[in-house]
């Protein structure tokens, strides 16, 4: 028996040396503004296709596009190589974007396309900087994105990210 149970003790040994399977990257915020490009402000896996939410803007436009990434499959089929849903309508399907944060709400109007990497959907909307949202997410970081019955709700950017995007889309 002592045999075995040394044998016992060295696999317990051996398995708590072992390294755990590669877990994915952490997702972080993160925030671009070149002179010369699109400002970006994105929520993911750096160096990875693993952006669930994402901002993006024109220098001094005024105005935020947002893109967040869905795990429901609107898409159905693809006729003519175009993607449909079940009712037979093709991309891009309208839908509504609320996004909130704090105590400021926006209902907006979306669409959305079928995600090729995931299978997914992409849903994409459109702010204004100058919306009472855009100020509550610039002073304190949250943001809750809900469209066809999904809920993003990633933790709180951080502010100085926040308000270095918005000051660029301005």
């Amino acid at each position: 028996m002592k045999p075995a149970a040394a044998l016992l003790l060295a696999l317990i040994a051996a398995a708590a040396q072992t390294p755990a399977r590669a877990q994915a990257p952490e997702r972080v915020w993160s925030v671009e503004t070149p002179k010369d490009a699109e400002a970006a402000l994105h929520f993911g896996a750096p160096d990875t296709d693993d952006q669930p939410i994402a901002f993006f803007c024109t220098r001094k436009s005024g105005q935020v596009k947002v893109v967040a990434d869905l795990s429901a499959q609107l898409g159905v089929d693809q006729v003519g190589g175009a993607w449909v849903d079940k009712a037979g309508v093709r991309e891009p399907w309208p839908m509504s974007v609320v996004l909130t944060s704090q105590a400021a709400s926006l209902n907006l109007r979306g669409q959305g396309r079928v995600n090729e990497i995931t299978g997914g959907t992409t849903a994409t909307a459109e702010f204004s900087t100058l919306a009472p949202f855009a100020a509550a997410f610039r002073k304190s970081g949250a943001i809750t994105l809900n469209a066809i019955g999904e809920t993003l709700q990633p933790p709180p950017a951080p502010k100085g990210q926040v308000r270095k995007f918005l000051g660029a889309c301005k």
